[in-house]
């Protein structure tokens, strides 16, 4: 089964409804993008996730910075979207566990030392922004290129109810990441196509069959 990270969440109703949907993780955008929570904002709208996973995403914040946000906003996991202009994933983990937390680790693909996350995320950019782009990746390019690491895969960019399921198809991967594809307005999720979202990646995966790398889901 795909997996549903739903990011960008500012408004607590949008917290319960993705849990309720089923999604395996929530993000909380805690570096500059017009999703930007504060950790205040964020331990706020974690308590209303129920038993998802709750994500605070990052950039080029230092690592130090990075463990501090954790601490604050108490979330269980960290997104380092910035790749080879933040942090490594050895030094967040450093810093992490100086402060007594060990959070699951999603690096972008291009982050130095990738191979030491949890899982490995491949996402669009553009100018400043590491995410939340509304553009979606070159799938079937990337399909044709061996992975360069056999960490979990999450997939983000340009997701919909859509074009959700051709991207699970060409690329398998362990979780699908949505932001502005399922909004009414950036931070503000819309109800019917988050639904339809949901709905989309459960008739994928009912055609794809099961994940060959199952067993490593996180």
């Amino acid at each position: 089964m795909t997996r549903i990270k739903v990011c960008g969440l500012t408004r607590a109703e949008d917290v319960r409804r993705a849990a309720s949907l089923g999604a395996w993780a929530l993000g909380f955008v805690l570096c500059p993008s017009p999703r930007q929570v504060t950790p205040e904002r964020a331990r706020r709208l974690a308590a209303a996730a129920g038993r998802a996973l709750t994500v605070a995403v990052v950039a080029t914040e230092a690592p130090d910075e990075v463990a501090a946000l954790l601490a604050a906003g108490g979330t269980d996991a960290v997104q380092l979207s910035a790749g080879a202009d933040g942090p490594s994933v050895a030094r967040v983990r450093e810093a992490a566990r100086r402060r007594g937390l060990s959070p699951l680790v999603i690096a972008a693909a291009d982050a130095a030392d990738a191979e030491e996350a949890d899982l490995v995320l491949l996402d669009s950019r553009a100018g400043a922004l590491y995410g939340g782009t509304g553009r979606a990746l070159d799938w079937a390019a990337l399909a044709a290129v061996p992975r360069p690491t056999p960490s979990p895969l999450v997939l983000a960019g340009g997701l919909g109810p859509e074009n959700v399921a051709t991207a699970i198809a060409l690329l398998r991967p362990a979780a699908v990441d949505v932001s502005s594809g399922v909004e009414a307005g950036p931070g503000v999720k819309d109800p019917s196509r988050l639904a339809a979202f949901f709905a989309a990646v459960a008739r994928a995966d009912a055609t794809a069959g099961p994940l060959p790398h199952a067993e490593a889901h996180p």
